[in-house]
């Protein structure tokens, strides 16, 4: 009696939207998605939470999100309806849910207890969703910065499957992930496909040397990661980048590209030459396209990214994320996502219609 009385308790805290079917419509958050009934009933107790998966030879998912996140609500909508998905999901995962902004106490591994909103802070989440994996020791295995479509999601998780296989047999030939990708991408490439190459633009930079024109340029520069046969960086160039919000601030950045499996050589901001390709498995890109920012001018030996976007964005939050940038925003507001809720509302105070996935 007592475990069905803390089970009861446990889906109240979990899923207030229980509560809508008991009649106490204004007791849910505006904005809340129905999580799928297969994710892990959890106190969010994360040495429990490990031992279980352990246990059933599974692999932890953290699964951050906010409430009238779009990315969120078509990672539900799409991925966790997908048949394909849904059946490795339940077979060899377990998903966590924390809430960026919640307030649910999180224990950690060492047993220290935290707010869910700090312990997103403290996993540096940037973007909804965010999926970390979690190895059976409680560490980061691999991390998906926002929403990943069916198809690439759903060779994420054979690849962590693959990797705790080869783990379990300590196999000395773990691939990388785009080694692995770049694998699978090619069994499914035409020879028509394999012809396709970059998204070539006008404005974008020809030459080879990014120190100097991170050193040289008089505006903030933009690093696209991209590659071909890449719907993402169709979208972006196609679409995306034709909208007239981003475009005109689009027009205040130096823009560079790095095809991440090019053997060209480059100079990178920090002075090293190498090929495009290693450089990008140097930054561990796993997602195109990828976006690192730089200061206008930004002199020192490193020349680090001012902020990195691993994510994939429509057309208000590039435009937001563009904003923050040029505005140095991240200088005051380091959550990117905390920038963006104070950006929407400024626009609906000001009357205007905030499309979060147009």
């Amino acid at each position: 009696m007592k475990k069905l009385l803390m089970l009861s308790l446990l889906l109240l805290i979990i899923n207030p939207v229980y509560l809508v079917h008991a009649g106490e419509q204004g007791l849910v958050t505006p904005g809340f998605y129905e999580k799928p009934d297969w994710f892990k009933q959890s106190f969010l107790d994360l040495g429990e939470d490990l031992e279980d998966a352990n246990a059933d030879n599974k692999i932890i998912f953290l699964y951050f999100h906010q409430n009238g996140c779009p990315y969120c609500k078509k990672l539900l909508d799409d991925n966790f309806t997908n048949k394909e998905i849904v059946s490795k999901m339940k077979q060899h995962f377990e998903v966590l849910e924390i809430n960026m902004w919640g307030d649910r106490p999180v224990t950690l591994f060492n047993g220290q207890e935290i707010s869910e909103k700090n312990f997103a802070r403290q996993m540096k989440v940037m973007f909804t969703p965010t999926l970390i994996a979690l190895d059976s020791q409680g560490k980061s295995l691999f991390r998906m910065n926002g929403y990943y479509a069916p198809d690439k999601f759903t060779i994420v998780l054979d690849y962590l499957l693959e990797l705790q296989q080869k783990r379990a047999s300590n196999s000395e030939t773990i691939p990388t992930f785009k080694a692995y990708y770049q694998q699978r991408l090619a069994e499914k490439q035409t020879a028509q496909s394999k012809l396709s190459g970059l998204h070539k633009e006008k404005f974008i930079y020809q030459g080879n040397n990014l120190q100097t024109l991170i050193k040289s340029s008089q505006r903030p520069v933009m690093l696209l990661f991209e590659q071909s046969n890449c719907p993402e960086c169709s979208e972006l160039h196609g679409d995306v980048f034709r909208r007239l919000p981003v475009y005109k601030k689009l027009k205040q950045f130096t823009i560079a590209q790095v095809d991440i499996n090019s053997p060209e050589k480059i100079v990178t901001p920090d002075g090293k030459i190498m090929s495009q390709s290693d450089y990008a498995e140097q930054l561990n890109i796993q997602f195109t396209p990828s976006i690192y920012f730089f200061g206008e001018g930004q002199k020192g030996a490193k020349h680090e990214p001012v902020f990195r976007s691993e994510a994939y964005l429509k057309s208000f939050h590039l435009q937001v994320l563009f904003e923050y940038i040029l505005s140095k925003a991240y200088l005051k507001e380091p959550e990117f996502q905390r920038y963006v809720q104070q950006y929407a509302d400024t626009q609906r105070e000001q009357g205007k219609a905030v499309d979060l996935w147009k």
